[in-house]
């Protein structure tokens, strides 16, 4: 009996002692690889938000703004000038035809440099060769005789406007029969640039100033300014004729005009 009565109170410690352990080990936490431990995950519902680690704060509803496009315009006198120049040649045979071309265009090309054009200056744009059947006499029938055309043309950049009528001028002499294509441009369009954008801006906040009085708010601060750019750059119109600006020195008569710049650019502004 006393035996039985001592190996009923062992089991009954021994349960004891096993459920204890249990709840120690359930309440204590995990121990990750390292040693750390983690911490415990906020509780997140309605009212009770509370940022952790790195989460950002959300503003609690949408800036209010205004956004405009201004767009500005700069105007420049052209400083150089690109033109299409060459010669045309014709004959009974292909060869003849080329052999002229030849000797007519390197006089031209001679002309050109001996102004003072420089090899980078001057570009092929042109080659080619082709046949025209004249129409055959009147009342015969059939085609008349072939004729061999060639055809060589170069684009060449004048970069002091005031001598391109005498570079024209030089190259009919020197034998040029097809003059086409005359542009002007500005080498450096910086500064150009610079004063469209600044005023591009201007206009954007004159713009939003006119918006904002009309809505019966008032401008902020700027949020947010891009560049608008349509295409592969700023747009640069067709130089407008000025009489002013005419050429002189007995060459042909020329007018470069003025260039014009125009830039745009989108602006947001902050609502107070």
């Amino acid at each position: 009996m006393w035996n039985r009565k001592m190996i009923y109170s062992t089991v009954l410690m021994v349960m004891v002692f096993a459920l204890a352990t249990g709840c120690s080990t359930a309440a204590a936490p995990a121990v990750q690889a390292g040693g750390s431990q983690p911490s415990a995950s906020p509780v997140v519902g309605p009212g009770n938000v509370q940022p952790a680690g790195n989460l950002a704060v959300q503003p609690s509803g949408p800036v209010r703004s205004i956004t405009v496009v201004g767009t500005g315009k700069a105007s420049g006198t052209p400083d150089v000038a690109y033109v299409n120049v060459g010669v045309e040649t014709q004959a009974d045979s292909v060869q003849q035809a080329v052999a002229d071309n030849r000797d007519k265009m390197t006089q031209l090309l001679d002309a050109l440099k001996t102004l003072g054009i420089a090899d980078k200056d001057i570009q092929t744009t042109n080659y080619g060769v082709y046949t025209q059947r004249e129409p055959a006499p009147e009342g015969k029938g059939g085609l008349g005789p072939t004729s061999y055309h060639v055809n060589n043309q170069v684009s060449v950049t004048v970069r002091d406007v005031s001598r391109l009528g005498n570079v024209l001028d030089k190259a009919v002499a020197a034998g040029a029969n097809n003059i086409y294509g005359v542009n002007f441009g500005v080498a450096d369009t910086s500064k150009l640039q610079a004063e469209a954008r600044t005023k591009s801006i201007a206009d954007a906040k004159a713009r939003a100033e006119s918006l904002a009085k009309l809505a019966g708010v008032t401008l902020g601060d700027v949020i947010v300014v891009s560049e608008v750019i349509g295409g592969s750059g700023p747009i640069y119109e067709s130089p407008r004729m000025a009489a002013s600006a005419g050429l002189g020195g007995g060459g042909a008569p020329i007018q470069p005009g003025e260039l014009e710049v125009n830039m745009s650019v989108q602006v947001t502004f902050a609502i107070k």
